[in-house]
Order: C-alpha cells, then sequence, then structure tokens
C-alpha cells in the first residue's frame, strides 16, 4: 500500500511550465477550501537506511481550525484528540492520559498546517519534485530554522491531500498516507471532545 503512494519516477519529457503552480494549486485549494477531512492512514518510520521501526494504522478525523482526532488501531490502540485548546493523549493499554494546552505545542508543524493554524505560503517554500498519475509531489521547506522536521514532502491530486512523508532532525523518516479519504463531510462534534475514562491515571492540565 505504502508503494503505491510514495514510490515516483520522475517526469523528464513533462514541459516545466505544465509543472509550475499546478501541484501547488491543488494543495492550496486543500487548505483553504477542506473544512473537515476524515481518511483511513497507515503511519511508517523508517530509519536513514530504510528500515522500519514501526507501522500504525487506524483513523483520523479534521475539523478546521484547531480539531482534530487520531484513533490508532494497530499495533495498539491510542486516541490523540485535540478539541481546540487542548490536546489529550490516551494510552489505552497502559490506562494513562497526558494532557496539554495546545499554547504549550510547537506551532510550527505539519500538524499545525492541516489544522489550519499557519498559512502555507507564509511557512514554507514550495517545490514541485514531480507528477504521476495525477500525483503531484511537493517539497515543503520551512522558512523558519526551529522546525521540528527537516523536510516534509506531501502529496496531492483533485481528492486531496494523499501523503505526508517528514524527515526529522535524527535523519528518521515518517510515512503517512491517507485511505478512503473523504472531505467537507459533516462530523460529529463529540469526536473532537475527550473525557478521561473512570480510574485511568491523568498528567498535565493543570
Amino acid at each position: 500500500m505504502l508503494h503505491r503512494y510514495l514510490i515516483f519516477l520522475l517526469v523528464l519529457n513533462l514541459p516545466s511550465i505544465t509543472l509550475a503552480g499546478e501541484g501547488e494549486k491543488l494543495l492550496e485549494r486543500f487548505f483553504l477550501q477542506s473544512k473537515t477531512m476524515s481518511a483511513d492512514f497507515i503511519q511508517t518510520l523508517r530509519t536513514d537506511d530504510n528500515e522500519v521501526l514501526q507501522e500504525s494504522k487506524g483513523h483520523f478525523y479534521l475539523n478546521r481550525p484547531g480539531k482534530f482526532r487520531w484513533n490508532y488501531s494497530f499495533p495498539y490502540e491510542q486516541e490523540i484528540v485535540s478539541d481546540g485548546e487542548r490536546i489529550w493523549v490516551f494510552d489505552v493499554d497502559l490506562q494513562q492520559v497526558t494532557v496539554q494546552k495546545k499554547s504549550a505545542s510547537v506551532n510550527n508543524t505539519p500538524m499545525a498546517l492541516m489544522e489550519g493554524k499557519l498559512k502555507l505560503k507564509e511557512v514554507y517554500n514550495i517545490s514541485e519534485l514531480d507528477h504521476r498519475d495525477g500525483i503531484y509531489r511537493l517539497k515543503l521547506s520551512s522558512k523558519t530554522k526551529d522546525a521540528d522536521f527537516s523536510e516534509l514532502i506531501v502529496g496531492v491530486n483533485k481528492q486531496g491531500l494523499q501523503f505526508m512523508q517528514m524527515r526529522d532532525q535524527f535523519d528518521q523518516t515518517t510515512d503517512i498516507v491517507f485511505v478512503k479519504l473523504e472531505l467537507n463531510k459533516k462530523l460529529a462534534s463529540d469526536l473532537f471532545e475527550f473525557t478521561p475514562p473512570e480510574g485511568v491515571d491523568v498528567y498535565g492540565g493543570s
């Protein structure tokens, strides 16, 4: 599944005028016109030598601005929920919840861009890498030096965001592929609310 989206060949004979801006337009349209997003996801963490450290699966919900939910179902259950003001992380196996205010989290991140808290061109320099089967692959380079990720590559088509590939300061790469993507679908408000289950340990939030 990952290779279907993440391995692309350079389109050598495609005129540069065709590539220039087309993928960027689709990406901007996704961020500007998509109020909500729902999709299955596959997340893979790899070393610099391409060794897979972990693969995770689950479902992702987004409601701009500021609200999101990651429901991890494999290899273990975990919920990460933002209600716009706080972020809750619930580790089901450990029966442990950590919570922090959104103001305490780093804003210069790809997730902040997804939430609609950042404006694309104000934060990133954008260059289009290649295009195949309707999917444009773009490299987003942060304009600031304090970014968590040294490199961010995204894949986008007319249906919306297809994948994100993030390279961190430890030379590890995280790939997130979105499957069964739905945009601007009405989402239940309680998806972005979280109440710690009775009996779990709760840390933070004071």
